[in-house]
């Protein structure tokens, strides 16, 4: 359907435009791992869209339930593959340095 093809662009264009970020985060050729992280997650979307097109309202799951299964998702293989390539790439040590700097800076310009 057209609604599952427009989710499935937006994830994938969301996911390139992520792995254009961290490239120039990076500086490192990419990976895709982020590009495959937002086309999962977009799939994952069209089914559930479909599924309750489906079911309807009958057969819903309580937040409860969903809200930790899709937080649990998204951490899974969010730390499989949407942190990998920054932290292979220690894009996370570098950002923390950077913040420590600043703070430095702003500190020493308080103390006049």
């Amino acid at each position: 359907s057209a609604s599952a093809a427009a989710i499935a662009t937006s994830f994938l264009v969301s996911g390139l435009m992520h792995e254009l970020i961290f490239y120039y985060m990076t500086r490192v050729r990419p990976t895709w791992e982020v590009t495959w992280f937002f086309v999962l997650h977009g799939l994952c979307v069209v089914v559930e869209v479909a599924l309750k097109r489906a079911l309807g309202p009958k057969l819903r799951f309580h937040w409860v339930v969903t809200g930790p299964l899709t937080v649990g998702f998204v951490m899974g293989t969010g730390f499989w593959w949407f942190f990998a390539p920054l932290v292979r790439n220690q894009a996370d040590a570098r950002a923390i340095e950077e913040a420590k700097t600043l703070y430095e800076f702003i500190k020493a310009i308080f103390k006049g």
